[in-house]
């Protein structure tokens, strides 16, 4: 899978590459680089593993969402004066919480867990206008799994803090599959570069964990992005 990832960069290195040789192609197939970044809200659908055991979700099922960060740099290759590859490297998160609090003393539990990737999202668009652009598209997101944290904070029954930070999960799964959709606008800044700014929605295909964990875990999230690009 590593091969096939690396495979693809480099295949998306030499189109761009050739775009930029070829003055014709580039001036009637617009081609850009550009780097935004990404808040989200994120969290996970989350189903006992029928496969290996029946595990109930317990206090799990009391989950909630969680906002993260992520990153990403790419370029756009114009296919044609309407649709263009939108292919990029990523630094992706996601994640979920959970907080407790007791009715009848001080004590309480609370955790924010981050699952971190490096992730190849490729999308198909559409594009629409020219000074001021609107593109929508699809795609799939295949990701590597990097790191996994979760911050913990307790208290107990007189009120005294505490926290812990967990970094080792080895039932994750070390390669995810999401697709997404997203809308844009870019406005221009001066005749090459340009704000983005978007939508998106994605949604893992697979389980984050690995098949003898207990249970299937799929990430999804939806948020705003925005950055630069840059027209070559």
């Amino acid at each position: 899978m590593r091969i096939f990832l690396l495979s693809l960069i480099i295949g998306l290195a030499c189109c761009v590459q050739a775009q930029i040789v070829n003055d014709k192609i580039k001036r009637q197939y617009p081609t850009q680089y550009y780097f935004e970044t990404s808040r989200s809200t994120v969290f996970r659908t989350l189903q006992e593993n029928t496969a290996f055991l029946s595990i109930p979700l317990g206090e799990r099922a009391n989950e909630i969402p969680l906002n993260l960060w992520s990153q990403q740099m790419g370029v756009c290759l114009g296919l044609s004066k309407h649709t263009l590859i939108d292919a990029g490297l990523a630094w992706m998160q996601n994640g979920e919480a959970y907080s407790w609090k007791s009715t009848d003393t001080d004590s309480s539990f609370a955790y924010q867990t981050r699952y971190r990737y490096l992730a190849l999202p490729v999308q198909f668009k559409f594009a629409f206008g020219e000074k001021i652009s609107f593109s929508a598209g699809a795609g799939l997101i295949p990701a590597l799994y990097q790191s996994y944290r979760q911050d913990q904070q307790w208290t107990n029954a007189l009120g005294a803090k505490y926290d812990e930070q967990i970094k080792v999960n080895n039932g994750m799964n070390s390669f995810t599959l999401s697709w997404i959709s997203s809308a844009q606008i870019e406005l221009p800044m001066n005749p090459t570069l340009r704000l983005r700014l978007g939508v998106y929605y994605r949604q893992q295909l697979n389980n984050s964990y690995d098949p003898y964990q207990d249970y299937i875990h799929q990430s999804v999230a939806w948020g705003l992005n925005f950055g630069f690009a840059k027209k070559i």
